[in-house]
């Protein structure tokens, strides 16, 4: 027993090391292609590339921070920035040199702990069925935006870890695995998620009471640390939220009435999605492929009224003709590989179906990604109008249509041999 532990863990050091030196060695050349006279429309010069071009800002704030460090300033370091991963990048800065290429190895961590938490997703979603995890895993990590996305100064990587970290958590206890390790797993990560996009913590607190309502459900067994995982997730929601609290006046509180409250939070929803989409339409008014930046929300009707055409934009998007489109950014190249990816997606999408009608997975799991996947890629495609943005950010979202599309297509494959 102890010989195969120690074969297995071996095998999981050289895997892990040999993926690391992988993803550096290509952080390396992209690097150096970057900073060469070929490609010159697609990259700055300086190592950094034109299709993650909020890498440039996140390398000026990091060079901010770095001369606090410098001036052992700690406190101004920790504190001057609202991005996590930049401090982050100023470190590895101070320790290496002030070079993105210096956050290379950090990169290639964060990387290999996504195909990880993936593989751990399926494993838990699949335990007879180690191929499908290594597919999938393997799928993930080397899907070619999500890749080349890792090899810059985006926070992009280290949110998809806090999304995979909260997944796997969820997945665990809806299979009616119990234990505090969970919990943590899902507190732990929404944490990480909030902390590189804060829009994020309402809808994760959503997910995880409806992740405990259907474990009370049909997953029993797991409700204690169901219900710990919702105490974290609430707990960080109301420390957050602490101040706005405090601070709101209550007038006639005690008269306020429960339908009165949930206008309130309507229109409250309506001016939160609405300033973000505007926020979108104000930054990038000439994006390469900004989308419907005419439409605006004034009311939760005009919201739903939408959404129609966010669910075909937030799942089918780019289009058909948008595939052989020059990029402004990224070039006719970008266009290209975005146009194969989504012909991929499409495929998924019907093995994705498929799994979810016939799946062997228990129907609260089912439940729970189906509402994951089209709750966070309708929420995000109602305010984010530019497609090349929207591609790269719901990428995570989209893993139930990957992991499911990968297993529903092997199990049609096999039932028709």
């Amino acid at each position: 027993m102890k010989v195969t532990i120690g074969k297995r863990f071996k095998r999981v050091v050289y895997i892990s090391a040999g993926l690391t030196a992988f993803h550096i060695g290509l952080s390396v050349m992209m690097s150096c292609i970057a900073r060469s006279q070929y490609f010159l429309q697609l990259h700055n010069g300086q190592g950094i590339w034109n299709f993650a071009m909020d890498s440039t800002g996140y390398h000026t704030e990091a060079l901010t921070l770095l001369e606090l460090l410098k001036n052992g300033d700690y406190s101004g370091w920790w504190g001057s920035s609202s991005f996590w991963h930049v401090k982050w990048i100023a470190l590895s800065y101070a320790i290496f040199k002030p070079n993105p290429l210096s956050f290379a190895p950090i990169n290639a961590m964060a990387w290999v702990i996504s195909i990880a938490c993936v593989y751990q997703i399926v494993r838990k979603l699949f335990p007879d069925n180690h191929k499908l995890a290594v597919v999938s895993a393997m799928t993930f990590g080397f899907w070619p935006s999500y890749l080349l996305h890792t090899t810059q100064l985006l926070k992009e990587p280290f949110y998809v870890i806090g999304m995979l970290m909260m997944m796997w958590g969820w997945v665990c206890l809806l299979s009616s695995h119990k234990g505090i390790g969970y919990s943590m797993l899902i507190g732990f990560g929404v944490l990480l998620a909030y902390l590189h996009r804060t829009y994020i913590l309402e809808p994760l607190l959503g997910l995880s009471l409806l992740g405990l309502t259907l474990v009370l459900w049909r997953s029993r067994r797991s409700w204690p640390s169901a219900l710990l995982a919702c105490i974290l997730v609430v707990g960080l929601y109301a420390y957050v939220h602490e101040g706005d609290t405090l601070n709101k006046p209550r007038i006639q509180s005690q008269q306020e009435s429960y339908l009165t409250r949930v206008v309130e939070w309507l229109e409250n929803f309506v001016r939160k999605i609405a300033y973000a989409r505007d926020g979108y339409i104000g930054n990038y008014p000439k994006a390469g492929r900004n989308i419907d930046t005419d439409v605006h929300f004034y009311s939760f009707a005009d919201i739903i009224a939408y959404l129609p055409e966010a669910a075909l934009i937030g799942f089918l998007a780019p289009f058909p003709k948008h595939w052989f489109e020059d990029g402004k950014t990224a070039g006719r190249a970008s266009r290209i590989i975005a146009g194969f990816e989504m012909v991929a997606w499409y495929l998924l999408m019907i093995g994705f179906l498929y799994f979810l009608a016939t799946g062997l997975v228990a129907l609260q799991i089912r439940i729970w990604l189906f509402i994951f996947c089209t709750s966070l890629v309708l929420l995000i495609s109602l305010v984010v109008t530019n497609i090349g943005a929207l591609f790269r950010m719901r990428f995570v979202y989209f893993l139930p249509i990957l992991i499911g599309g990968l297993e529903g297509w092997m199990r049609y494959t096999w039932s028709r041999k």
